[in-house]
């Protein structure tokens, strides 16, 4: 009876990790890059780079991201109610994360995209060029609260993505 069980549990266990495999989640985030002539855009890509792991040795597996980038920094960042900035560049690939409030994003493109706690940004418009007078992107809060964001500076760009809109690595969301 002791082993019947033992086998029905190992068996449950690889059954659930064969089904999670087939079900991989992704993450969704925003990506704001810049074309060949320097012009900003937005795509929303996702992160399918997930695998199931004992993270925290609980022996409870997770989704847990791969082939992670090298950070910086990470700062923390408040707009305050009604702040937009000037058009600018991001200063280094980072990773934007709304901790609560909202913001928006406009590029050079003309696109505008507004976001929530939750909603994660990409910038990856270094390479941005002077378009009609404005470079890179625009941002700001909306809304009657601060938008308070976590932002995470990486040591390089990231190399070899296989759509270059989704630089942070990923597909579009079509």
């Amino acid at each position: 009876m002791k082993y019947t069980a033992l086998a029905f549990c190992c068996l449950a266990a690889v059954n659930f990790q064969a089904q999670a495999v087939k079900s991989s989640p992704s993450i969704p985030y925003w990506s704001v890059w810049a074309d060949a002539q320097g012009v900003t855009h937005q795509t929303h890509c996702a992160l399918r780079n997930l695998a199931l792991q004992d993270f925290a040795h609980t022996d409870h597996p997770e989704w847990v991201s791969q082939h992670d980038h090298a950070t910086k920094r990470y700062v923390f960042n408040i707009m305050p109610v009604g702040w937009i900035g000037n058009w600018h560049k991001n200063p280094e690939p980072q990773w934007i994360i709304p901790l609560s409030g909202r913001w928006f994003v406009k590029t050079t493109d003309g696109k505008t995209v507004k976001m929530s706690a939750g909603e994660m940004s990409f910038g990856g418009d270094q390479l941005a060029q002077m378009v009609n007078g404005k470079e890179g992107h625009i941002s700001g809060s909306l809304g009657k609260q601060p938008a308070k964001v976590m932002i995470i500076q990486l040591t390089e760009s990231p190399e070899n993505a296989v759509h270059p809109e989704c630089a942070a690595g990923g597909t579009p969301i079509r």
